[in-house]
């Protein structure tokens, strides 16, 4: 009896123990297993909403009436709300059979102003700020627009600038926003350093950069404005410097930027390897296509074998032996060079890889970024477009083009996988900068007689995003005034041929060198066509109208001889011509290396009054002689000839005139041809000249680097001659070669190139004037 009782009492108590466990295990089922557990509403309530209509927020959250839903639904419709940014604060809970959405809507943004700002204006940071009128106001958004305010202010040289932000309801529901600016001082650059050049001196380096130390000069030209962006864009000029000129394995260890707040400077130290200098050793064209000759190819190669090595010459290569491809109908062939290095004798053995590259095609072209560049301006340098067989080294051509625009701060190109294994997409990031200038300028020349000249020019090179150059300049100086417009058109009728003109008018006085008065007016229509990124040729029409109208009170005495030398009247040149243009000048500012060929002819004669052919010729030749110290070789030769077309002889005002711009020593149209007159000599041009000029230019080793100041020695050689009729005229005349040594100071300012020649004539004929100091501005081509 024990024992039933005994086995009773145990099996009761196993059977709760079972039935417990069960229920235990479909409780854990029901709450562990949230997904498993839906609910069913018969309709949603919306509460809160004011500006924004129930239906709106039905449409964004995932639950519907009469269908099951869980608590991960009403997760996901929570953060659905939130990221419209539509709402400050979002809640959904269950009350019966109802689902109640209770919301609270941001404020709605009424206007957006700026106060305090003088030196950025309102445009500049309208682009910047994210808040915009009429849109929704978030506060993350309104601290991130702070932000990026403090940015920009630190890119244009001012990281102490403090931004602050105050938001004001009104009675409308909308809210406006003032941003808060104290602009602050300007930051500029104490020191740019370098470790580890042992090749080229820092102050060489420092000359690569576009940012510069702080001088004073800093205020106008603003290069010393520090930029993450621009410190990133020098490291990659330096590193392209030294590809140029042989060391294959340099790199940039870092970069150090430290901020001094009590001097309001930043000093930037650079640190790099340089690494061996290494030559070309054997190169040749290595071809796995059956129908393609390597050998062929070969001529499209400018790396030469014992040569510096170059990284430049090896990109054009190249690119020169794809196009090459391309044009032969390969379009998936692909060139890929490949150095080897021989570490001993410190050469590299290149070989240009031509392969069969995968038949990949371009599904489409994104551009992102700009903001004022339009869209067709940057498609336009890509070679290919949506549909075209994909080609890694146009892709790299097109982006060095955008670079080389000036249009944009940053230029990235990269690629992302297509709809299909066989598509690609190329993706443009670019960020868009001021492409436009305004510049006043004002000194003393001594060409054309000497006297003070100034000048406004305003310069645009994108021009309203449509990659259009425009250019108004108005001049003068005691004797002359001037007005000029240039207009062009780079991608003429989509094509990449430039079209352009310009526009001229000029009052010209009487001068103890000129004994007239003139005005000239005209114009010149340009088309340019580019033959290769090196050579193009520009095809030209021009027409001007001369009118002289007086001579000086002055030259009463000669004026007999004036009407035949300068007649007074109206005189119509037209003329069509070409200009082929060969060049690669590395910086045309500050030029240190490349050729520079020019030929030009102008055929006048189509109507107009002159009857004749212009030719002239330019060459020049820059060479690094020590780039370790910046010393900087030129050799320069030019000539000309003008020639009668018809029986009338060339004009006195069509010759050629030459002077101290040519041979250093000599005044303005200070040797060549002259009227002998009852007081004084008049030049008259002449129809034949050629010259010829050595020149070295080095630092100044006692002023600071950042001046931008530069020395030079020249010794010049010239002649000018010839001239047409004047039979009854008493005319000096010569073809001895004039010469002339002499020292230079040039500086490469914000306004410009400004140099002061000082020369002294060696040879000279006795008729010819001189003038120790010249002061000349701008470009030399």
């Amino acid at each position: 009896m024990y024992l039933f009782k005994a086995f009773t009492r145990k099996g009761a108590r196993a059977a709760y123990l079972a039935i417990a466990a069960f229920a235990l295990l479909v409780q854990i089922s029901l709450v562990g297993a949230p997904a498993a557990h839906a609910e069913v509403v018969n309709s949603i309530v919306v509460q809160g909403g004011s500006r924004i209509d129930s239906e709106t927020v039905r449409n964004y959250i995932t639950i519907e009436p009469g269908k099951n839903f869980t608590s991960e639904d009403i997760n996901a419709s929570v953060k659905a709300l939130y990221a419209t940014g539509l709402f400050s604060d979002v809640k959904i809970a269950r009350r019966g059979n109802q689902l109640v959405v209770s919301v609270s809507e941001n404020n709605i943004v009424g206007s957006v102003k700026f106060e305090g700002n003088k030196k950025l204006k309102d445009d500049m940071l309208t682009a910047v700020v994210e808040t915009k009128p009429r849109g929704v106001l978030s506060e993350d958004r309104l601290q991130s627009d702070v932000e990026r305010l403090k940015e920009l202010y630190k890119r244009n040289g001012r990281a102490e600038a403090e931004v602050s932000v105050e938001t004001f309801p009104r009675d409308t529901g909308r809210t406006d926003v003032v941003f808060k600016i104290n602009e602050g001082t300007r930051t500029g650059i104490s020191s740019i350093n370098f470790v580890g050049n042992k090749t080229f001196s820092s102050g060489r380096l420092r000359n690569i950069m576009t940012i510069k130390k702080t001088n004073f000069t800093s205020w106008l030209s603003k290069r010393d404005q520090f930029d993450d962006a621009k410190i990133q864009s020098d490291e990659e000029l330096i590193r392209r410097f030294y590809m140029r000129n042989g060391f294959a394995d340099f790199r940039i260890v870092g970069t150090d930027v430290a901020f001094d707040e009590a001097k309001n400077r930043y000093s930037i130290t650079i640190t790099l390897d340089e690494g061996a200098r290494y030559r070309f050793g054997t190169v040749m064209v290595d071809s796995s296509i059956p129908d393609v000759d390597g050998n062929a190819l070969m001529r499209y190669v400018t790396t030469k074998p014992g040569k510096i090595f170059n990284a430049t010459q090896v990109e054009k290569s190249t690119e020169a032996v794809s196009v090459a491809l391309l044009e032969e109908g390969k379009s998936f062939a692909q060139v890929r060079p490949r150095g080897d290095r021989n570490y001993e004798n410190h050469t590299i053995n290149l070989t240009y890889l031509v392969d069969e590259g995968p038949r990949l095609y371009v599904e489409r072209l994104e551009i992102r970024g700009n903001t004022r560049t339009r869209d067709y301006v940057i498609r336009r340098e890509f070679e290919l477009s949506e549909g075209d067989a994909y080609n890694r080294v146009l892709v790299d051509q097109a982006e060095r083009r955008l670079k080389n625009l000036g249009y944009f701060k940053t230029v990235n190109v990269t690629t992302q996988p297509g709809s299909s294994p066989d598509r690609v997409v190329i993706v443009v990031n670019v960020e868009d900068q001021s492409t436009g200038s305004f510049s006043v300028g004002g000194g003393y020349t001594t060409d054309n007689g000497g006297g003070f000249i100034a000048t406004v020019a305003l310069t645009e090179k994108n021009f309203l995003g449509r990659g259009q150059y425009l250019k108004v300049s108005l001049g003068g100086g005691q004797s002359d005034r001037t007005f000029n417009l240039a207009f062009t058109e780079p991608f003429f009728l989509g094509r990449r041929m430039s079209l352009g003109f310009d526009v001229l008018y000029n009052q010209a006085q009487e001068t103890d060198y000129r004994p007239y008065n003139m005005n000239t007016a005209g114009g010149t229509i340009r088309l340019g066509l580019p033959i290769t990124d090196d050579f193009d040729v520009q095809f030209n029409y021009k027409l001007y109208q001369r009118d002289v109208t007086s001579w000086g009170s002055q030259y009463i005495l000669d004026w007999p001889a004036f009407a035949e030398l300068y007649p007074q009247g109206s005189w119509i040149n037209s003329s069509i011509g070409y200009v082929l243009t060969y060049s690669t000048i590395d910086n045309y500012q500050t030029p240190r290396n490349g050729t520079f060929l020019r030929l030009s002819q102008d055929f006048a004669g189509v109507g107009g009054d002159g009857q004749f052919v212009r030719t002239q010729a330019d060459a020049r030749y820059y060479k690094e002689i020590l780039p370790d110290s910046d010393v900087v070789g030129l050799v320069r030769a030019a000539a000309g000839n003008i020639t009668s077309l018809g029986g009338e002889p060339v004009q006195v005002l069509d010759n050629f005139y030459r002077g101290g711009e040519t041979v250093r020593g000599f005044a303005s149209y200070g040797y060549g041809p002259r009227y002998v007159g009852v007081e004084d000599t008049y030049a008259i041009g002449g129809t034949t000249y050629y010259n010829a000029s050595l020149e070295v230019q080095f630092p100044l080793p006692v002023l600071p680097e950042e001046f931008g100041l530069r020395g030079a020695v020249f010794a010049d050689a010239g002649t000018l001659f010839g001239y047409d009729g004047l039979e009854n005229l008493d005319i000096e005349d010569s073809s001895m070669i004039r010469t002339s040594v002499g020292v230079s100071i040039i500086w490469n300012s914000p306004f410009g190139p400004l140099r002061g020649d000082f020369g002294q004539w060696l040879t000279k004929a006795n008729f010819d004037q001189t003038q120790m100091f010249r002061f000349s501005a701008g470009t030399q081509f």
